[in-house]
């Protein structure tokens, strides 16, 4: 069973240097930047949007936080720096029936700056403290060494499974 989707107010996130808010439409002017640039899609195979607009669709099917036939949430939360409100990347998790599967997405500018470790750690907390998720899983491309980084300063190990021709990776609670 689901857990209960909670009111927007209550998926609001903060970090030391981060607010992760959750994402809608209007963010696509902010996220469209960070999305256009050719590299990072070069572990997923995606290719930048075509222009704003369709960021903007996109985000729009991900702002109803469930899967068209209700049988996931879909929460995604664009993550943006405290100091200044600027968009830096995005962080997702599709919770089913007992797991969520989390990604991470940071602009190539912000990247080896500690963002998606930051993020990682709250999205986590997050989705066990706040849904009590019992299991947390990830999938990360072979030879992505940042976010094989990320995932292990988060608290996620390998496993010998593979998803779609990447790792897929578990949350390892340390307490």
């Amino acid at each position: 069973m689901l857990p209960d989707l909670p009111v927007d107010d209550d998926m609001w996130i903060s970090t030391l240097r981060l607010d992760l808010v959750p994402m809608t439409a209007a963010d696509a002017d902010d996220v469209f930047p960070v999305l256009n640039d050719p590299t990072i899609g070069r572990f997923t195979g995606e290719t930048p949007p075509a222009d704003v607009e369709a960021v903007r669709v996109g985000f729009a099917r991900w702002e109803t936080r469930r899967s068209p036939d209700g049988a996931e949430l879909w929460l995604n939360w664009v993550l943006r720096r405290r100091d200044d409100d600027q968009a830096i990347g995005y962080v997702q998790a599709t919770v089913g029936d007992g797991d969520a599967m989390i990604a991470w997405t940071v602009g190539t500018a912000f990247q080896r700056q500690g963002f998606a470790t930051e993020a990682g750690h709250a999205l986590i907390a997050w989705l066990r403290d706040i849904l009590g998720v019992p299991a947390i899983v990830g999938s990360i491309h072979p030879e992505n060494i940042a976010s094989q980084t990320a995932a292990h300063r988060i608290g996620l190990r390998p496993t010998d499974r593979i998803h779609e021709g990447e790792v897929v990776w578990e949350f390892v609670s340390s307490d």
